[in-house]
């Protein structure tokens, strides 16, 4: 028996968004219709891809490895599929970023995005996730790059990694506790997101994991001003990895090793259900492997949910 592509969807999505109810709304397919399939392919392979013990379509060990070769061949079967299509596609996508990827990595995805669609007009929007979260929910936005989506069942989120993050101080600050632990940061002024937001949370439960609770703020919705009232020696903070990578780098920050470790960040592109088609999946495709290959996030299998 031969893997056939819908075989491969299927598993490829039921993994992707965590159930084989989510994969059969994104494909419009029957739940059983999405079981077979994956059955089928795992008979084809003698191996089992998710272990059913549990609620949640989690993969096997196996099953993780089996994904990349699925996600590869997915990924060149679209692209032959629009070979010859995708300078025809006109129209306007209203994409959203959070701070962090649009700071680093936008740039190179929507270059990625106008080499295989350049008639297609691109809309920006760059603001922090609980923002975009709303914008999407509203149909302002048609896809979004940001972290831990609380989206409606009108959106469908595709979780493509991990975010990471550093607590970090200007290097003429005095802070020698090694390793930093939530007692020590009380009596330090603290630079964060305004709430509700990603980042906001990351610190408010990494100090409540030591029973600090969190005072002395400045909040702001700009990571750039955080990362410069830090590196003046105005505050510390918590600030996402790639954006920190070069200042680190040149000695304007020093991160400060933590205890515990700082969770990462779910970081997902959603994009409209409505909105769905062959296009919109090549445009993910393009995003997560433009991501990939910066290095922007720590690989799914990388890190524990």
């Amino acid at each position: 028996m031969r893997i056939t592509l819908s075989q491969l969807e299927a598993f490829y999505w039921a993994a992707k968004l965590g159930s084989i109810h989510a994969a059969a709304r994104h494909l419009h397919v029957t739940q059983p219709a999405v079981s077979a399939r994956i059955r089928e392919l795992e008979s084809t392979l003698d191996v089992q891809l998710f272990d059913r013990s549990r609620q949640r379509a989690t993969l096997t060990d196996t099953g993780q490895s089996a994904l990349r070769h699925a996600e590869a061949a997915l990924h060149s079967s679209r692209q032959l599929e629009h070979y010859g299509k995708d300078r025809k596609l006109g129209g306007k996508l209203r994409l959203g970023a959070d701070e962090c990827s649009a700071n680093v990595s936008l740039s190179a995805v929507i270059a990625q995005i106008k080499e295989h669609y350049p008639t297609l007009a691109l809309e920006i929007t760059v603001d922090v996730g609980a923002v975009l979260n709303q914008k999407l929910n509203a149909g302002d936005l048609d896809m979004a790059l940001f972290t831990n989506p609380s989206t409606s069942d009108e959106v469908t989120d595709i979780f493509i990694g991990w975010m990471p993050f550093h607590w970090v101080a200007a290097p003429s600050l005095r802070i020698t506790a090694d390793p930093f632990r939530p007692e020590h940061a009380r009596g330090q002024h603290i630079a964060t997101h305004s709430p509700p937001s990603t980042l906001h949370t990351v610190v408010e439960q990494w100090l409540a994991s030591g029973g600090v609770e969190m005072t002395g703020l400045s909040t702001t919705n700009s990571l750039a001003l955080i990362a410069r009232l830090v590196a003046s020696g105005h505050a510390i903070g918590v600030l996402p990895v790639p954006l920190l990578q070069d200042m680190l780098s040149m000695g304007a920050l020093r991160a400060l090793p933590c205890e515990p470790p700082i969770a990462p960040a779910r970081f997902h592109i959603s994009y409209l259900t409505a909105s769905h088609g062959a296009h919109i999946d090549a445009i993910v495709d393009i995003a997560r492997h433009t991501l990939t290959r910066l290095n922007f996030l720590t690989p799914v299998d990388e890190a524990s949910a």
